[in-house]
């Protein structure tokens, strides 16, 4: 195996790991709204959730850049970032409220 497939198998393993994280982001997203519609959340819930946003917001800040090409992987985690800041923001408004 050469450099350049070497770089390219890194660059497709990357794109498969960061499409997997954007997944459980999009169901923290679904599981949030459905929680901000219901009558009453707990407390103790409300901390396990703000575990778990914590938690993804150190895997994605962590993610490393990608080095070789795709320019849609970088463009991904500019979103990823953008997105758990936004859930994390809309997670305390609705603690605020609740």
């Amino acid at each position: 195996m050469n450099i350049v497939e070497r770089q390219e198998k890194l660059a497709a393993i990357t794109k498969e790991y960061i499409d997997a994280i954007e997944e459980v982001v999009k169901t923290l997203e679904e599981e949030l709204k459905e929680i901000s519609n219901a009558e009453k959340t707990g407390h103790a819930e409300w901390e396990s959730i703000e575990n778990y946003i914590d938690e993804l917001h150190t895997i994605i800040f962590s993610l490393p850049e990608p080095r070789y090409g795709h320019k849609d992987l970088h463009k991904k985690i500019a979103e990823l970032r953008k997105r758990i800041r936004d859930i994390y923001a809309d997670f305390k408004a609705m603690t605020k409220k609740g």
